[in-house]
């Protein structure tokens, strides 16, 4: 255990070097990311505004091939709401934060989003650009059918 102990010990008195590594940043710490995808969820929403509670539901929902498939699945019957696991994430809320600070979106009395003419301006352009295009896909085709209705029942994991 000595001799161990001495060896790290000379190696530590040695020259070396530090050099500074990227370190890749997830996803949802990626402000742009969230806001991207904040704003396509109101995008596909009636009206392109929705509840708070949506807005988690869809965003949390469409981060994976697995978790969209698993919604289509409830959608459409096949799978007990109660399969799916649907989290609050801070993400959405500092992305929805932002786009409101940006013109982006508006908050409706603390409860729910609505996009503004210049969000709805940019979601054009994230879509001519194809930006996040699996999300765009689920979301044309789930957003019509996850009415507030049935994501408040989901979320309370009974049938609708």
């Amino acid at each position: 255990m000595t001799n161990a102990s001495d060896r790290f010990r000379r190696l530590l008195r040695g020259p070396f070097t530090v050099t500074e590594r990227p370190q890749p940043v997830p996803g949802d710490l990626r402000i742009g990311w969230g806001v991207a995808l904040v704003l396509l969820v109101l995008d596909s929403s009636r009206g392109q505004r929705c509840s708070l509670q949506k807005l988690h539901f869809l965003a949390h929902l469409s981060r994976t091939d697995h978790m969209r498939s698993q919604t289509l699945d409830v959608l459409e019957r096949r799978r007990n709401p109660d399969t799916l696991t649907v989290r609050i994430e801070p993400w959405v809320n500092r992305a929805l934060a932002f786009a409101a600070a940006e013109g982006l979106a508006i908050m409706k009395d603390g409860k729910a989003a609505k996009l503004t003419d210049s969000g709805k301006a940019l979601v054009a352009e994230l879509t001519k650009l194809q930006v996040l295009s699996e999300e765009q896909v689920f979301l044309k085709t789930v957003g019509p059918r996850a009415t507030e209705k049935v994501v408040d029942q989901i979320m309370k994991m009974e049938q609708f």
